[in-house]
């Protein structure tokens, strides 16, 4: 029976990969690049996100996904990044490869809107010859295929040392071979909208709840609540729960200010707990090096006469030197 009802939720899902979908990450909260490209190089000047999710355990064709986001923040107002993912579910693989870029309007105390923009390609293959019927030679199922498509992506994050909030639609483009409307279809887009807050209990305790949604035309709300506990900047442990009927759990660490390691899993309590089995997220972030408090971000210490702005090399050394002192016990006073 439990192999019969795999098959039954495999099929469906493999029926249902002929419509585009987008993932949903339990460790979105400090990787909003991968689905947002306004949300890029917000953790650090250079950074690399890494996620790799394998759905429902030893179930065979469930979904397996990689995303790869790369992030380099030009100036204080521009950003770029590179990202690349792998989606595969039943015998449906999607390759995606684009760039991206944020533009940063800087507001007071450290606030920002952001705006951003993603253009790729994405590479769809199909290996139905490869699949096994109980109708031999079913002309259904007798030729592969794979086709490249053009897609894009856009999204607007709010950015402050508190709170943010970001809005995006990861692809523009319906790129599926069958169906009766592919293309350019605002009625088909997946709108996420994502917020969250930092609560801060002295110096070495921060409460962030982070919440995403993921609103589909004619399809149920979906939705993720992330509470994450970190602990003297270092480790965080994370609880939460997805609308699915799932509850996630999980951890994440910091290594010496430039790599971040984490781990999360969404185990199903509903009714096909038994036969879902669990999902698993692993998360590798770097970063050179991550941004030890939110107030620096955006921050324009320096602007020329245009308002633009204006690095001060002179004032860069002596507050480098000044630091160096502090550290080997000399107690000048900086200017």
């Amino acid at each position: 029976m439990k192999k019969t009802i795999s098959v039954i939720v495999v099929l469906f899902l493999t029926t249902f990969g002929f419509a585009q979908n987008t993932t949903r990450y339990s460790q979105l909260n400090f990787a909003q690049g991968v689905n947002n490209p306004a949300a890029i190089a917000i953790d650090g000047s250079m950074m690399v996100d890494m996620i790799f999710r394998n759905q429902w355990l030893g179930v065979e064709g469930a979904p397996t996904t990689v995303a790869l986001n790369g992030q380099y923040e030009i100036n204080e107002t521009m950003a770029t990044g590179l990202t690349m993912g792998y989606d595969r579910i039943g015998v449906n693989q999607t390759t995606s490869v684009g760039g991206q870029y944020a533009y940063r309007v800087h507001l007071e105390n450290s606030r920002s809107v952001i705006f951003g923009l993603g253009l790729g390609i994405d590479n769809v293959v199909k290996h139905l010859a490869g699949t096994t019927t109980t109708q031999a030679g079913d002309p259904a199922f007798a030729t592969s295929y794979s086709k490249v498509y053009f897609n894009g992506g856009f999204g607007v994050l709010f950015n402050g040392p508190q709170f943010y909030a970001g809005l995006s639609i990861p692809q523009l483009f319906q790129n599926t071979r069958t169906g009766p409307e592919p293309g350019l279809q605002l009625h088909r887009w997946h709108h996420y909208v994502t917020s969250g807050f930092y609560f801060h209990a002295g110096d070495n305790y921060t409460f962030n709840p982070h919440l995403q949604l993921k609103i589909t035309p004619n399809a149920p709300l979906q939705g993720d609540i992330i509470l994450r506990n970190t602990f003297i900047n270092r480790f965080s442990l994370v609880v939460g729960y997805r609308s699915e009927n799932s509850i996630i759990a999980g951890f994440d660490f910091l290594l010496k200010g430039h790599a971040r390691v984490g781990y999360s899993f969404n185990y199903d309590v509903g009714s096909l707990s038994r036969v879902k089995g669990m999902s698993n997220e692993l998360y590798l972030g770097l970063a050179f090096p991550y941004r030890s408090d939110r107030e620096d971000f955006g921050t324009r210490r320096y602007t020329n006469r245009k308002g633009g702005s204006n690095s001060d090399y002179k004032r860069n050394s002596r507050r480098k030197h000044h630091r160096r002192g502090q550290r080997y016990g000399r107690n000048h006073k900086y200017r």
